[in-house]
């Protein structure tokens, strides 16, 4: 890899966070004020990027106009839901706090998805899942998951897979993306009855590569860090004075296991962010590979395609 040239690259994803802090709080405010709306509603899941979406509404409208909702179900990791309650209590924010466990037990997604697993069987699992994706999948296995979430051409493997295990692999989408989707409802339901915004936490590291669910997390009325990439976040985090704890933890859907993203990325989000800012510039081929390996390249590549697909969802005649 070439060193110097990531390096550049780590420059240029430097913020100015006091400068970007005002630029979101403006945002915010403004946007707030052209939607008629009275405050705004959040899906607090104790991760990094609502957690700093919490600290900047906070800021924005005062925690008198910002509702927390805490949306905790069967496979929930417990310091995840710990960290939501952290962030909310230092903030002194409104919360509602709902268990989606039996209602998504009453649409059937737990009998169609895995068991509920134990703390201890969590680890093992997350172990488990890296080593496959690494023997199966070279490490990399995003791409064609979600190729074949949203329709794209997947890779020779993936077809294979799909042969033997296409009734488990549609089980598994509808197991967690049914969480998600869920969680939004809740959402709605309480920023209607209050004439409160929905704020969406995607950052541009997993929009620009449809990381997200588009009637999920992707649904909502304003999002304050899709311009911002992963890193640039954390860099925000540290100064918005987050706990360490929430800024350092592995970056989860918190869907099943607590798997972090990375495991099926191939890559870390320091990797990821250097890789997409050089493809933003344009850079050849050769140089994208001295970021990254190849294959790494080759998947975000389709990754990127599966991500400008997502983004004309729902598609129409005069969308084709």
């Amino acid at each position: 890899m070439n060193q110097q040239l990531i390096d550049e690259l780590k420059k240029y994803l430097e913020i100015d966070c006091q400068k970007e802090e005002a630029r979101i709080i403006e945002f915010i405010q403004t946007t707030i004020k052209k939607l008629h709306r009275d405050g705004a509603i959040i899906g607090l899941s104790g991760g990094l990027d609502s957690s700093v979406c919490a600290y900047l509404l906070e800021k924005a409208l005062g925690k008198g106009k910002v509702l927390a909702v805490l949306l905790p179900e069967r496979d929930s990791a417990p310091v995840n839901h710990d960290h939501a309650h952290l962030v909310a209590k230092t903030l002194g924010l409104k919360t509602i706090e709902r268990d989606m466990t039996k209602t998504l037990q009453e649409i059937g997604v737990y009998d169609i998805g895995k068991k509920r697993l134990e703390s201890k069987e969590e680890t093992k699992y997350i172990k488990k899942t890296k080593a496959q994706v690494k023997l199966f999948f070279g490490g990399y296995f995003y791409h064609d998951l979600l190729s074949a979430c949203y329709g794209e051409e997947t890779g020779v493997k993936w077809k294979l897979l799909e042969k033997m295990m296409k009734k488990s692999i549609s089980d598994d989408f509808a197991f967690e993306l049914t969480k998600v989707r869920l969680r939004m409802v809740y959402l709605y339901f309480y920023a209607n009855q209050r004439n409160y915004a929905v704020i969406g936490t995607t950052d541009k590291s997993e929009y620009s590569t449809g990381i997200y669910c588009k009637y999920g997390d992707g649904a909502n009325d304003i999002q304050i860090l899709r311009h911002l990439y992963k890193t640039q976040i954390k860099q925000l985090a540290w100064y918005l004075e987050l706990s360490p704890e929430i800024i350092n933890k592995p970056h989860s859907g918190d869907l099943y296991g607590n798997l972090p993203h990375t495991a099926s990325l191939g890559m870390s989000y320091e990797e990821l962010d250097t890789l997409l800012l050089a493809m933003d510039k344009d850079y050849p081929d050769e140089k994208l590979a001295e970021i990254v390996l190849k294959k790494g390249v080759d998947s975000i590549k389709q990754l990127k395609k599966v991500g400008d697909l997502v983004k004309k969802l729902p598609l129409s005649i005069d969308s084709l």
